[in-house]
C-alpha cells in the first residue's frame, strides 16, 4: 500500500466521469444543459449562451455550473437544479457489476459522494449503474452546501460529518482543477481516474476507478 494511503478511512466521490468513463454524448449533453439554463434565464440564443459561457467557464471558474450561476446572476444551488432538470443518463449508463465488487471490498470505509449535480439526479445514475445510495452516508451538493466544486465548502462540510483530520479522506475525481486541486488544499488525499498519465496533484493516478480497492482496501 502506497504509505500516503495508509491512514485513508473516508472515500469521497465524484459521479460524473468517474463512476462511470465519460461519454462524449453524455458529455454534450451535460454541456448542452448548461446553455439551455443559460438561454432560458436571459433569452439568449444558442449562440450567444455559448459565446458568453466560453467567456466565463476556464476563464473564471473550471465549474460549468459556477459559470451558468455567474452568467445568470442566480445561486449556485439554483444552476445545479436547472442544469440537471435537461440531463437523463437512461441512454448511457447501465448496470456495472464491477462497481459491486469494489464497493463490497470497500464496506470498511466511510463513504461520501461530493457533486455538482443534484441529489436526485446522482440517485438516477447510480440507480442505472446498480448502485445502492444506501452505501453512501451523503451526497453532497449545492443542495447542501450552497456552493459546488471546486469552493473548499463541501469538503469543509464533510469533515464536520466525519471529525477526522483532513488527510483520513481521499478524494476520489476525473477532474485536476474541480475535484483534486481543492481536495489537495483542505490536507486531502487525491485520486485520479481513468488516466494514464501521472499529474503531481494526484497522490495515486489510476486507469480506471475499479482500481481504488486495490490500492486501500
Amino acid at each position: 500500500m502506497n504509505e500516503l494511503l495508509r491512514n485513508v478511512k473516508v472515500l469521497i466521490w465524484d459521479f460524473d466521469g468517474t463512476l462511470y468513463r465519460q461519454q462524449q454524448g453524455l458529455w454534450d449533453q451535460i454541456r448542452e444543459s448548461e446553455y439551455r439554463v443559460i438561454m432560458d434565464r436571459l433569452g439568449w440564443t444558442h449562440e450567444k449562451a455559448i459565446r458568453e459561457f466560453v467567456k466565463v467557464h476556464n476563464v473564471i471558474t473550471p465549474s460549468g455550473t459556477q459559470a451558468v450561476a455567474l452568467i445568470t446572476k442566480i445561486s449556485m444551488k439554483e444552476a445545479a437544479i436547472e442544469t440537471a432538470k435537461y440531463v437523463d443518463y437512461t441512454n448511457y449508463l447501465q448496470p456495472d457489476p464491477k462497481l459491486t465488487i469494489m464497493f463490497t471490498k470497500l464496506q470498511s470505509f466511510r463513504h461520501f459522494m461530493l457533486v455538482n449535480g443534484t441529489q436526485a439526479s446522482v440517485a438516477s445514475g447510480l440507480s442505472l449503474l446498480h448502485v445502492d445510495p444506501m452505501i453512501f452516508e451523503e451526497i453532497v451538493t449545492a443542495e447542501v452546501v450552497g456552493e459546488t466544486k471546486p469552493s473548499q465548502k463541501g469538503f469543509s462540510h464533510i469533515l464536520s460529518k466525519t471529525l477526522l483530520p483532513p488527510q483520513s479522506h481521499m478524494m476520489v475525481g476525473d477532474r485536476l482543477d474541480v475535484d483534486l486541486v481543492p481536495a489537495k488544499a483542505m490536507g486531502f488525499r487525491t485520486a485520479l481516474v481513468w488516466e494514464t498519465e501521472s499529474r503531481d496533484v494526484a497522490d495515486i493516478t489510476l486507469t480506471t476507478v475499479y482500481e481504488i480497492a486495490d490500492v486501500v482496501a
